[in-house]
């Protein structure tokens, strides 16, 4: 699953950066807000979600960040540069690594954030090296999620805090058709399987965190995948673009234009599900 994750964020990262921008994750709107329809950008969406997340777990500025599954660096390019934390970020991808590095020199704060190809489960980190275990929609790629909590307790000070965001999945038993969408949105973006968010929350008490508290966001960022927003269209101007793309990085990068509507829909019907969660490391 590593190495799947890996080469599909190798394939794929001028995909997310020229559609998406620096933040390879939902956007967040206020009700009856719409991109496209009354002037809600995209770009200002992600960067929200970002000050949403440090709001709701109460993120303090000056913190040193564990950002797991940084993507090419944009939420920790805001924790490093307004809130002035101290970020490492880890992705399995070298090449997103890499960009993340150029993006924060170019922002001038190549002193407070570093990035580096690690496995969020084995990164050598020591205890109790960091304030804040940051993880923005990195989760679902993960294949032993009880052991992600583990870790972020073993690396979290005492007192530390824990702040993800992540897809999730309906509470409760699914239908056939409800399972067979969510199969094909794991196939599409190289997932082991989801959890709901209830369940993210009883794996986090079950590791020892405190506080744990969570708040569903599915509402507020269903809007991400609205062609508008996506804008993946301007890539399907035919079959012979898709074909080229197919040949030159593999056909595991039409998986990037397929989930688009998969995941619409799952928001749509109410299957998928999107939230945060806080959480912290007992002690003080």
């Amino acid at each position: 699953m590593n190495t799947a994750v890996e080469r599909y964020y190798d394939i794929t990262l001028d995909l997310y950066e020229d559609l998406w921008g620096e933040h390879v994750h939902h956007g967040f709107w206020d009700p009856g807000e719409a991109p496209g329809l009354n002037g809600a950008d995209r770009h200002a969406a992600t960067d929200r979600l970002v000050r949403e997340l440090v709001d709701f777990a109460e993120v303090p500025a000056g913190s040193k960040v564990l950002d797991v599954g940084c993507g090419i660096g944009g939420p920790a390019l805001h924790l490093a540069g307004p809130l002035g934390c101290t970020v490492e970020g880890v992705t399995l991808s070298a090449l997103q690594a890499a960009r993340a590095n150029e993006k924060a020199q170019a922002a001038g704060v190549a002193d407070r954030a570093r990035f580096h190809q690690l496995d969020a489960l084995s990164t050598g980190y020591p205890d109790q090296a960091f304030d804040v275990v940051w993880a923005v929609e990195s989760l679902m790629h993960l294949p032993d999620r009880p052991a992600f909590f583990a870790e972020a307790l073993r690396m979290l000070r005492p007192g530390g805090t824990l702040a993800v965001a992540t897809w999730s999945v309906r509470d409760g038993e699914l239908d056939a058709d409800e399972q067979e969408l969510v199969r094909q949105v794991l196939q599409h973006q190289v997932m082991p399987d989801f959890s709901s968010l209830e369940e993210h929350v009883r794996q986090a008490g079950a590791a020892g965190f405190t506080g744990v508290a969570a708040v569903d966001w599915s509402k507020e960022v269903a809007n991400s995948w609205d062609p508008g927003f996506a804008q993946i269209q301007q890539y399907e101007r035919g079959p012979s673009v898709m074909r080229d793309l197919a040949r030159e990085r593999g056909v595991d990068v039409l998986g990037f234009f397929h989930a688009g509507p998969l995941m619409k829909k799952g928001f749509d019907t109410g299957v998928i599900t999107y939230g945060a969660l806080r959480a912290t490391r007992p002690g003080s």
